[in-house]
This record gives structure tokens, C-alpha cells and sequence, in this order.
């Protein structure tokens, strides 16, 4: 009599491997694919006529010849002289580009805010809602220059420095003139607060 591992062994043995699962590797063939019954050359003919096609609009601009150069994008260091030279690679260009400025840009964006929040706050019928647009001006403006003005006023009074006081009063200076200008914004967008419907 055989036990049950020399069973087992014959068993295998005689199992073929057609008979076998396919492996999880493989790819399921959809008739949906694309590819389906093309031979690899067919697929890259076609993708290379679907290429072709795709650069047809630019084949005025492929034939013209690119120089090459280790450097894709450089600004030549030229004189008047050479050939590469130009308005835009000159120093005179450069110096005349302004630079960016972000406190100027935040004051327009601030501005900007309560443009918007006026005419909202004009456009709103129910009181509920115009007093709730009205008190997001006020946050806003508080948040942006008030609470910087009380502290500087603050310090104003504390501070024995002549250059310092100098500079705080320029400071809290500037603060009062956005807090007018975002008053001057508000008064010109915002109808006044005793508008009948």
C-alpha cells in the first residue's frame, strides 16, 4: 500500500501543464482594445500616423532649424556690436523694470475687499443681512490697520527717541489715511443706512 505523500506525488506528476490555470500576469484580451488582432509593427505604424497627423499643424514651425545649445533659455551678456544683441538683454532694459511691490499690492487688494463688501452691502434688502456685511467691513479694516494703529499709538507715548516718535508718526499717519481711504471706498459704494425699499 502507498501513503499518502507518494499519492500526492504521483498525482502531480501526471497533471499536464495545459491543464494548469493561467497565470495572474497575463492581460485580459477585450475585442474593445484598440489593439485587439494588430501585430506590434501595426500598432507602432499606427501610432506613428497618429503622431504625424498631431504634428501637422506645426510643420511650419518644426522646419525651422533650432540651434542646439547646452542652455535652453539664457541672457546673453552682449555689446551694441554683436549679433544677439537686443532691447530686452540690455542693462538699460533691466534697470527699467519696475519691481514688485507687496505692500502697495496688498493695500490695492485690501481696497479691492471693501469695493466688494460696499456693494454687497448695497445690493442686501434685509437689515439682518446688511448689519452682518457692515460688521465684516469693520473686522476687516480693525484687522488690517486699527489694531496696528492703537499699538503704535501706544508705543508713541512710551518712546524718548526723536528718530523713533518721527517714524511712529509716519506710520500711524499712513494707517489714518487707508482707514479714510477704506471710509471714502465705503461711503461711495454703500448707499447710507437709512435707504426705504
Amino acid at each position: 500500500m502507498k501513503n499518502k505523500e507518494q499519492v500526492v506525488c504521483e498525482v502531480d506528476n501526471q497533471i499536464v501543464e495545459q491543464d494548469l490555470p493561467e497565470s495572474a500576469i497575463l492581460k485580459v484580451v477585450r475585442r474593445t482594445d484598440p489593439n485587439y488582432g494588430l501585430t506590434q509593427d501595426e500598432i507602432q505604424d499606427r501610432d506613428e500616423f497618429i503622431r504625424c497627423y498631431m504634428l501637422q499643424e506645426f510643420e511650419s514651425l518644426m522646419m525651422i532649424p533650432k540651434q542646439t545649445t547646452e542652455y535652453d533659455f539664457f541672457i546673453v551678456d552682449c555689446t551694441v556690436d554683436d549679433e544677439e544683441y537686443s532691447a530686452f538683454n540690455t542693462n538699460d532694459f533691466q534697470r527699467q523694470q519696475r519691481l514688485f511691490n507687496k505692500y502697495h499690492y496688498a493695500m490695492k487688494q485690501i481696497m479691492e475687499r471693501v469695493k466688494d463688501l460696499a456693494i454687497m452691502h448695497s445690493c442686501i434688502s434685509s437689515p439682518e443681512g446688511r448689519q452682518d456685511t457692515y460688521r465684516r467691513y469693520e473686522i476687516l479694516v480693525d484687522r488690517e490697520f486699527r489694531e496696528q494703529l492703537v499699538a503704535l499709538a501706544s508705543q508713541y507715548r512710551w518712546w524718548q527717541d526723536d528718530k523713533r516718535r518721527q517714524w511712529l508718526k509716519q506710520k500711524i499717519a499712513t494707517l489714518n489715511r487707508r482707514i479714510l481711504e477704506c471710509k471714502i471706498i465705503w461711503e461711495r459704494y454703500a448707499p447710507p443706512e437709512n435707504w426705504d425699499n
